[in-house]
């Protein structure tokens, strides 16, 4: 059986969840692990085709498949092979840029050789989110809102998570997950800190903490998309407002069961996740602070910024220190 792997952040777990399968079907077989950019193409070769009706089960991973050359000769040669005492795992990792798209998607040829001798198992953060937040409820026996929010804090690296579990778990010594009381022994995400700093610059103007921060970490683009959705969300609700159909006062339990159900699309994070009710509701008290103009005119000035740097007008740190320290003027 031949099983091909491939996606971005949710394939460490996946691939996990698949090992630990066959060992458990297979307790007593044999393991064999190879590395792409590490190990010779040959000396693959050389164990996959090793093959007897003596030979005991083997199970062959094979990683780091982005780095071959000819992905899709190398997939045509491995259906040359017998494999009835093998189990074969073939691993390609997808690397995702500023915008959260695969920079290096596994090509349409490549997964069609792979579809005629091996079962695809497609492992992408779009389509695989909830299966690391499922993860999280199940370790921590804890609410989807609080895996959700557990994620946010310490960003969706599969290793990272892990460890952060384990810390949590260590730290509580079997008493039960509770969020607050765990947060502050948590490692933050980059994108964490920035939705803090980011809300204390929109709702407070405090921007000084935030150049620091971006002049630190030199990550200007994450801040341009985090502070984009932010804005993007804040003009949809102050939209519904002018509408009337949510005010400020508005109480949580109204609005969870008579509004949300009714909006909740316009605020899709994905293909089949939506931000929740609760964090939405905690931005209606910033709503009349704001004319609906106002997030027109900024969100013309990000994309302003980005085209700046984008087009070498400008350097990356000066176009957006430059929107940060403007933002609030009225042209």
């Amino acid at each position: 059986m031949i099983y091909f792997l491939y996606g971005d952040v949710p394939l460490q777990l996946k691939y996990e969840e698949l090992i630990k399968e066959i060992k458990k079907e297979n307790p007593t077989i044999e393991e064999q692990y190879f590395d792409i950019s590490q190990d010779n193409i040959d000396d693959i070769f050389t164990a996959l085709s090793s093959n007897s009706m003596f030979s005991p089960l083997t199970l062959l991973v094979i990683k780091r498949l982005e780095k071959i050359k000819d992905l899709s000769k190398f997939l045509k040669s491995l259906g040359e092979f017998n494999y009835s005492q093998k189990i074969i795992v073939l691993l390609y990792e997808e690397f995702l840029n500023d915008f959260g798209k695969a920079s290096n998607e596994v090509d349409k040829t490549s997964l069609k050789n792979a579809e005629k001798i091996a079962k695809l198992i497609p492992a992408r953060k779009a389509l695989e989110k909830k299966a690391m937040e499922f993860y999280v409820e199940s370790n921590l026996s804890c609410s989807p809102y609080e895996a959700e929010k557990f994620l946010e804090i310490v960003g969706d690296d599969f290793s990272k998570v892990k460890n952060e579990i384990e810390k949590v778990k260590n730290f509580l010594n079997g008493e039960a997950f509770n969020l607050e009381k765990t947060i502050n022994i948590l490692s933050v995400s980059n994108e964490y800190s920035l939705n803090k700093l980011i809300e204390l610059f929109l709702y407070r103007k405090e921007k000084t903490r935030l150049v620091n921060y971006l002049q630190r970490e030199k990550n200007y683009m994450l801040f341009l998309t985090i502070l984009v959705e932010e804005i993007t969300i804040l003009a949809k609700l102050k939209n519904l407002q002018k509408r009337g159909i949510i005010f400020t006062n508005i109480s949580y339990n109204q609005f969870k069961s008579d509004v949300y159900p009714n909006i909740k699309n316009l605020f899709k994070k994905d293909s089949y996740r939506f931000i929740a009710e609760y964090p939405l509701f905690l931005k209606f008290k910033y709503l009349n602070d704001f004319s609906y103009d106002f997030f027109d005119d900024k969100l013309l000035r990000c994309l302003d910024a980005e085209y700046n740097f984008k087009s070498g007008f400008m350097d990356e740190n000066i176009a957006v220190e430059m929107l940060i320290n403007n933002f609030f003027e009225k042209k």
